[in-house]
This record gives C-alpha cells, structure tokens and sequence, in this order.
C-alpha cells in the first residue's frame, strides 16, 4: 500500500470532522456551562507587588463551591491568573479561618 502525504491525511482527517451545525451547538453548549460556572464572587484582594496581586474569590466548579486564592499578574508580558495559589472548599473554610487565627497568635508572640 501506497504511503499518503500528509498534507492529505490532513484533508481527509478535516473533511471528516463535525459538521459546522454541530460545531456551533457543542459550543453553546459549553458556553453555557461555563457560564454557570463562571458565577465567581470577589472577596477581595491583595496587593503583593506593583505587579501582582493575591486575588480572593469565591466560585463555583462542577456543583461545589470553593474559595480561590490566586495571584494575578498584570504585566506588559501577561495579564491574568498564574499557577500561584490554591483553592479551599467551602466545608473547610471555618477549618481554615481557625488555623490562620492560631498563626497570629503564635506569631504575635
């Protein structure tokens, strides 16, 4: 058997794929998923460096709520959300709310 170019598996591959319709309905559909998950809440935030900021938000992921804590750049580069930070859920949020009482204190002396 012949070996094809692969310019031509590429033509094949896209001829074979979704129909424009079905394209555009997969899409709104997850258009509107994610607009249901993009109901985030700014809880506030916290400059760290004229650069970036420790941004706190409540969202929402598959159904369960949680509490994002994530450094934002605003560079001439980048602008938007890094890897730096982590997310809680919200049944741990007292959990968390404690822990942090106790550095205080242990760090007031």
């Amino acid at each position: 058997m012949p070996r094809r170019k692969k310019s031509e598996a590429m033509e094949e591959k896209f001829e074979k794929s979704e129909e424009p319709a079905d394209r555009e309905s997969a899409e709104e559909t997850s258009t509107g998923m994610d607009t249901e998950q993009q109901k985030d809440i700014k809880l506030g935030e916290f400059q760290l460096r004229p650069d970036s900021v420790l941004l706190v938000k409540k969202t929402t992921y598959k159904g369960d709520e949680r509490i994002d804590f994530r450094v934002w750049k605003n560079t001439a580069m980048y602008k938007g959300p890094t890897k730096q930070g982590f997310v809680l859920p919200m049944d741990m949020l007292d959990d968390f709310i404690k822990m942090v009482s106790l550095m205080k204190k242990k760090l007031a002396g």
